[in-house]
């Protein structure tokens, strides 16, 4: 079943508070996270919502510099930008090497780049080889990945493997549950269905599949909210967002929410917020290409709106994008 934000009353503000002075809205740093995708609005401009959150991103962009001689953009550095959009600051200068696919820690305290080739502490910005894995484990001690092997996890203070889980087939897993449980991907041709979003035990055993979207249209990029109760995808021509519920026989309670796709365009990608009130996305128009790069934006799962955060003329890709606790 699909539901419009409209059919589920999410576009009404949230009434003003009792007494003189308004909360906070700076973003907690919650460990476990507690996510609330679909809490009423705080502020209607959502710039100024993040603004006061104090979120930030770590992105991998390309200059707005021209194409070279075989159409390929200049190679992305990665950055830290605020979620409103403004600070923007480089944290890499390789002119001939391509940084991409920032993951953050669940903690907030590292992020991995390039599929967890190099890990950064967020507090002083000290980089180092790590030859992980892109996915991390619950407690930020390890990151994770499948090989013919099986799924291996990977010590970030070590280097070193610490235990591997026999699986029956290779798959790219993308995310893992905070409680360690599940990991997620995407498989092409299985079941029948040219695209599915599938579920694994992280102690093996078999595939799950979860339950296509009702426009058949592709189906990639799944990825949990930090609190592992969500999970959003790219679907209906933009992006779908259900509950993940591994004990009931289709892994979700089975109501889809899918966000206006001329807002997002296709391939959004999703990538989501600490809270779960926002998910970062790039924008891929529907008469473009998905191996096109495209502008990094932010939306807001309540109504829908949504922002630009990378400069004009500036470009990411799939998952160039993670979001960051409020600097100290």
């Amino acid at each position: 079943m699909v539901l419009s934000l409209m059919a589920l009353g999410l576009m009404d503000l949230q009434s003003p508070c009792l007494g003189d002075e308004k909360p906070s809205l700076r973003a907690q740093w919650e460990m476990p996270a507690r996510c609330d995708p679909f809490a009423p609005v705080r502020i209607q401009d959502l710039k100024e919502e993040l603004r006061q959150t104090g979120y930030r991103l770590v992105i991998a962009i390309h200059p707005d510099r021209p194409a070279d001689a075989k159409g390929e953009p200049p190679p992305r550095d990665l950055y830290l930008i605020n979620a409103d959009g403004t600070g923007l600051k480089q944290l890499t200068k390789t002119p001939d090497v391509d940084e991409r696919a920032p993951r953050v820690s669940p903690d907030g305290k590292w992020f991995t780049y390039n599929y967890g080739d190099y890990l950064v502490d967020v507090g002083t910005l000290k980089t180092r080889e790590l030859y992980g894995g892109y996915v991390w484990s619950p407690d930020s001690r390890e990151t994770v990945q499948c090989g013919k092997s099986g799924v291996t996890y990977q010590s970030v203070e070590t280097g070193k493997k610490t235990r591997t889980t026999p699986v029956a087939r290779k798959v790219d897993i993308v995310d893992l549950t905070p409680d360690g449980k599940w990991f997620i991907f995407e498989l092409r041709d299985y079941l029948g269905c040219q695209y599915t979003i599938d579920f694994l035990s992280a102690a093996g055993g078999e595939i799950r599949k979860l339950p296509n979207h009702a426009i058949r249209e592709g189906e990639c990029h799944p990825a949990f909210s930090p609190d592992g109760k969500w999970h959003c995808w790219n679907a209906g021509g933009s992006l779908g967002i259900r509950k993940f519920n591994p004990s009931l026989p289709d892994g979700t309670e089975g109501e889809v929410v899918t966000l206006p796709r001329e807002r997002l365009g296709q391939d959004p990608c999703g990538r989501w917020s600490h809270c779960g009130r926002y998910i970062a996305y790039v924008k891929i128009p529907h008469a473009g290409s998905w191996r096109v790069h495209s502008p990094i934006c932010i939306v807001r799962v309540a109504d829908g709106a949504t922002i630009t955060l990378s400069p004009p003329g500036w470009l990411g890709h799939h998952w160039d994008y993670d979001w960051l606790p409020p600097a100290e």
